[in-house]
């Protein structure tokens, strides 16, 4: 493991309880995205370990205040859902709210703030950017509920891995 991909790893750990926690039953009032955690940092450690792990980067921009973010991770962190997501993704949880040094991440996606959140990136294997949802799609979906979600996640899984 070279000196950068430590690094990687060790960030990711220190913000996965942050990012990554599942949410207890009632607990609607707890963070989705950490306030603090640097973006552009955030998306390089998970692209890191996504070249490592062979999996794919998922990068959701929200704030906690939205409702349809919070639909968007309810879906993603229930099981039997989270445990087929992993296989597929690495994910990092990017706060954008008005104000958040992170905001200026979206102009590289081409995203526009008022579509709505969230806004999801996905990478391809190369981890290139093979597509994001710029224009309120993710936002609409959440509205529609968690099956709605899940099922356009599971649209983009690959063929060859099991759900």
């Amino acid at each position: 493991m070279t000196p950068t991909t430590r690094l990687a790893a060790a960030f990711l750990l220190s913000v996965a309880p942050l990012s990554l926690a599942v949410e207890p039953p009632g607990r609607q009032d707890l963070p989705i995205y950490d306030t603090t955690s640097v973006g552009a940092l955030a998306i390089e450690a998970a692209s890191n370990a996504a070249t490592e792990s062979g999996r794919r980067l998922f990068v959701n921009f929200g704030t906690n205040d939205c409702a349809p973010c919070r639909v968007v991770n309810d879906a993603i962190y229930e099981e039997p859902f989270l445990s087929a997501f992993f296989k597929q993704f690495i994910p990092v949880f990017v706060d954008v709210a008005p104000g958040s040094p992170n905001r200026a991440l979206l102009e590289r996606y081409g995203i526009d703030p008022a579509k709505g959140f969230p806004a999801l990136v996905l990478s391809n294997e190369s981890l290139k950017v093979a597509e994001v949802t710029k224009a309120g799609e993710a936002a609409a979906l959440g509205a529609k509920g968690k099956d709605e979600v899940r099922a356009w996640l599971l649209k983009r899984f690959k063929a060859d891995s099991p759900k």
